[in-house]
């Protein structure tokens, strides 16, 4: 065996092994495993609840998406019993690279997204471009591409000062209403997508490098962490565009900058 590269969970475990391996554990004695066609190693995985499916993405930038599927009923004994259940590969994806661009970094998935509703998966890319994959198909929706220089319009020239926002590092889905995504970018930006009309929302002018991001349940706050040690919570208000400052900022080992938080969840407990 190899050391796991990656770990998904619901309810169900799946690891990512590191050398094209993925295995799947369900109840004591159930475990199934894929085999990529390539040696690369995987670096993220996803489930699709309920569907017996689940993603996964090598590092040499191809999205995989795998199946649990049953065999031919075979018979035993004079009696007929279902066929040998195995996991997999149903589908493929490579991110082609942008036109005019020779370099394909530009195009490197950082950040996968799968809707709750399991039908489109939102590719973040270390170009700052957002992409985005009908499922089961993995067919590329062009109309529905987000690049950077889009956003880039949108903010405020001050903010603009001709800086790349850097790649993306965070995909969220807004708790309360389907279609919303939160984007988060290197450079401290984040944006709050609507995809049904294709419009940034709201605009938070983040100015410290974000690592990552995740949502209140209410979907009245978020917060990011940030590469100084620091997180900040910033509220989700109507009737404004551009959002200056968090509601707080805390660098809880401080107050010198220390190691980045490359990940931060919100948990809510029965106390509040």
């Amino acid at each position: 065996r190899f050391p796991p590269s990656n770990l998904c969970f619901f309810p169900s475990v799946s690891v990512a092994l590191d050398n094209k391996y993925t295995a799947f554990y369900g109840a004591p004695g159930v475990e199934f495993t894929g085999l990529h066609n390539d040696t690369t190693a995987v670096t993220q995985i996803h489930f699709l609840p309920g569907q017996g499916r689940l993603l996964s993405l090598l590092d040499d930038n191809t999205i995989h998406l795998w199946e649990l599927v049953a065999g031919p009923l075979r018979e035993v004994g004079g009696v007929k019993k279902e066929g040998v259940v195995s996991l997999q590969e149903v589908n493929t994806y490579n991110l082609p690279g942008r036109p005019g661009i020779e370099s394909c970094s530009a195009t490197r998935v950082t950040v996968l997204l799968l809707l709750k509703s399991c039908d489109l998966l939102c590719v973040g890319t270390e170009g700052g471009g957002v992409y985005f994959l009908e499922v089961p198909s993995l067919s590329l929706k062009d109309n529905q591409t987000l690049l950077q220089d889009q956003i880039t319009h949108s903010l405020p020239d001050d903010y603009r000062c001709g800086k790349s926002l850097g790649p993306v590092e965070a995909l969220q889905e807004h708790p309360q209403q389907s279609g919303k995504i939160l984007i988060g970018y290197s450079r401290g930006l984040v944006v709050l997508w609507d995809l049904s009309i294709r419009h940034a929302e709201q605009l938070f002018l983040g100015k410290q490098q974000l690592e990552s991001l995740v949502w209140e349940r209410s979907g009245n706050l978020f917060v990011c962490s940030h590469n100084d040690g620091g997180y900040s919570v910033w509220a989700v208000t109507s009737g404004s565009t551009c959002n200056h400052q968090p509601v707080s900022s805390t660098i809880p080992y401080g107050p010198f900058p220390c190691k980045a938080i490359s990940k931060i969840l919100w948990r809510t407990t029965q106390a509040g």
